[in-house]
């Protein structure tokens, strides 16, 4: 039987394929790794391009398709069969990996909530922050107009002053 840290990498590795053209993308690397001579024969070979394309394919005498079907057809099944071991073997995990699921979905909800409750904050703060603006403008109006009031009673009092020094 499998361990359990192998049945995990497997599902990973499963859930993270696409499921169209797995049995060939298994197939041509179980191929490749099977024949691997190829290549080695193919670096080893003297000559054109040509010649080294003619010499490595006449080093495979038997290409041995069912065997490497075989092998194909045992990683796909494992590949397939990897969840429902870990199931079986573990119900606990699979569990989690529901609840993970379920946990993803309400932390993206919660995140959601959160960046709705964060922009009508913002909305919020932008508002307080023109009226805070009016308010200043209204502020320094007032201030202006209490200034130059000042500034013409300032000058009637130094006219009234100049006037009581002449007529005294």
């Amino acid at each position: 039987m499998l361990s359990k840290k192998t049945l995990k990498s497997l599902l990973s590795f499963s859930e993270n394929q696409h499921p169209g053209p797995s049995f060939v993308v298994i197939y041509l690397f179980t191929w490749l790794a099977w024949h691997n001579q190829i290549v080695s024969a193919y670096i080893g070979a003297q000559g054109d391009f040509w010649q080294k394309v003619n010499v490595a394919l006449a080093s495979i005498t038997d290409n041995q398709y069912v065997v490497v079907f075989f092998i194909s057809c045992l990683v796909l099944a494992l590949r397939f069969k990897s969840a429902e071991l870990l199931n079986s073997s573990d119900q606990g995990f699979a569990n989690a990996r529901d609840d993970q699921h379920f946990e993803q979905n309400k932390d993206i909800a919660q995140l959601m909530s959160t960046l709705t409750s964060v922009k009508e904050q913002l909305a919020k703060s932008k508002e307080r922050e023109k009226q805070a603006i009016v308010d200043k403008n209204v502020t320094i109006k007032k201030m202006l107009n209490l200034q130059h009031e000042l500034d013409e009673a300032r000058a009637d009092i130094q006219l009234l002053s100049a006037e009581e020094k002449l007529v005294s």
